[in-house]
């Protein structure tokens, strides 16, 4: 800013030398928010943008801010600030899910749950807050009479609190609009609230395990044998007459694992379809899923074992044309400590698997399934083929030897394979520099967007146990 000029009065009255200096000018004041809350968002959003105080966008004080603003009558400045916390890049779910949450409830209490309806989809998958999700997804989809979505959502809470206020007397009307019986007992058990449940004369309930989107698998006690298993209970809405597809196709499914009969798949025990039940052998050790969080990339030769273990139980299964299409360490098992002698890994939950058809081939186009990050090529445009679980275990296998898969989240989504991606860094194959290229080769060979390209299972498995030896003979860990 140029100084001001002197007044002609000042300069006529003083002339040009004797004029007095100009008083000095107050600095301008630097431009504010609102308040002390938007001041400090600001902050917040500006540090996000810049990569830092990314663990903060859930914490109390950010929340209190917020309440500050939608206290003081600014409900939709409050709701704004939120939105843009939340579209800032890169944060990970667990940490927006606290804001996110505030937010849905935000939505709730001016009746516009319409607008949250993407923000609870993605808190159903946070367990922290997936029992309230699920009940407002239930009411806004009673509302709009989506009485089977409304049904579904009403019966995930159940699974979670078989006393949330006023969820029972809805499913059971709902249940009569849609003509379906009432559940079996034992399959609308709180998450917390199983022990000493009955699920049949022969097994107590103990504890839940995990879910997913057929049923909840639980520990039990087979008190016949005296033995720990565990028992799958499929939710209720795959019980009426228009899922009975769904539903037989699950039993079949369960009755070509049993038959596998094979050390690396998950023994199926029992089989009860009128309870809609399945036993199976406990996986006590938890899932790779689990020993790589707790323990990190495992050693060049355990990677090697594991990655043998899991091709012989697929080329088991593809002997059968049954194509297992969501192979992913989630989905891969211990019956004990992972850590002790001669503990193998097993392939579990064939809930998504291509069985083969009257011809008993497995080739045929379908709806794409599976898990996004393991998915090769050209099962993401619905082409199924065993060559698809090949691909699918060479991504385990980097994940075993590097601690993550082989690509970052956008190259994910936006669905780019290129064989190169299965490029180890250099230290992982430090611990046997001969067979570097060696191991190398195989991986990538198996990771070949081309399908026709990659070996066949039997071939893998082969190349694998012969790496596994030279490993061995080599003396590498």
């Amino acid at each position: 800013m140029s100084p001001r000029r002197p007044s002609l009065w000042r300069r006529i009255l003083f002339g040009k030398e004797a004029m007095p200096p100009e008083p000095p000018q107050p600095a301008s004041e630097p431009q504010h928010l609102g308040s002390s809350d938007e001041v400090f968002l600001a902050k917040l959003v500006a540090d996000l943008a810049d990569g830092k105080r990314r663990g903060e966008i859930g914490e109390p004080e950010v929340l209190r801010c917020i309440d500050g603003l939608w206290t003081s009558g600014h409900e939709r400045l409050a709701i704004e600030w939120m939105e843009k916390l939340l579209s800032v890049p890169e944060v990970s779910a667990q940490a927006t899910a606290p804001l996110r949450a505030a937010l849905v409830e935000r939505y709730e209490q001016r009746g516009e749950l319409d607008t949250a309806l993407p923000h609870l989809e993605r808190l159903v998958g946070d367990e922290r807050y997936a029992l309230r999700a699920h009940y407002l997804l239930a009411e806004r989809a009673r509302k709009h009479g989506d009485h089977e979505r409304a049904l579904r959502h009403y019966e995930a809470v159940l699974g979670r609190d078989v006393d949330y206020p006023n969820v029972r007397m809805r499913v059971e009307r709902l249940r009569a609009l849609a003509g379906r019986a009432a559940p079996v007992a034992g399959e609308t058990i709180a998450a917390g609230d199983v022990v000493g449940v009955q699920a049949g004369a022969r097994y107590r309930l103990v504890r839940e395990l995990g879910r997913g989107a057929t049923g909840v698998v639980y520990l039990a006690r087979d008190i016949e044998l005296e033995r720990d298993v565990a028992i799958k209970l499929l939710h209720p809405h795959l019980a009426g007459r228009e899922r009975a597809d769904a539903l037989a196709r699950f039993f079949h499914e369960a009755r070509v694992m049993a038959s596998l009969r094979h050390p690396n798949v998950v023994a199926v025990l029992d089989l009860d379809e009128a309870s809609r039940r399945i036993v199976m052998e406990l996986a006590a050790g938890g899932t790779l899923r689990d020993v790589q969080r707790e323990r990190g990339p495992r050693t060049l030769r355990r990677a090697i074992e594991r990655h043998g273990q899991i091709l012989s139980a697929l080329a088991a299964a593809h002997r059968r044309g049954i194509v297992h299409c969501d192979i992913k360490p989630a989905n891969l098992m211990f019956r004990r400590n992972a850590e002790l002698p001669g503990v193998e890994v097993m392939l579990g939950d064939f809930g998504v698997a291509h069985l083969p058809d009257a011809t008993g081939r497995a080739g045929a186009r379908t709806e794409a399934v599976g898990t996004l990050a393991y998915m090769a090529p050209e099962q993401r445009r619905g082409e199924v083929s065993a060559a698809a679980d090949v691909y699918a275990s060479a991504v385990v296998l980097f994940e075993m030897f590097t601690g993550h898969t082989p690509w970052a989240r956008e190259a994910v989504m936006a669905g780019a394979r290129r064989a190169d991606d299965f490029w180890l860094p250099a230290g992982v194959l430090a611990g046997a520099p001969e067979l570097a290229d060696e191991i190398q080769h195989h991986i990538m060979r198996l990771g070949d967007p081309d399908p026709a390209r990659r070996p066949t299972t039997a071939q893998a498995l082969a190349e694998s146990q012969r790496l596994r030896e030279r490993i061995i003979a080599a003396g590498a860990l």
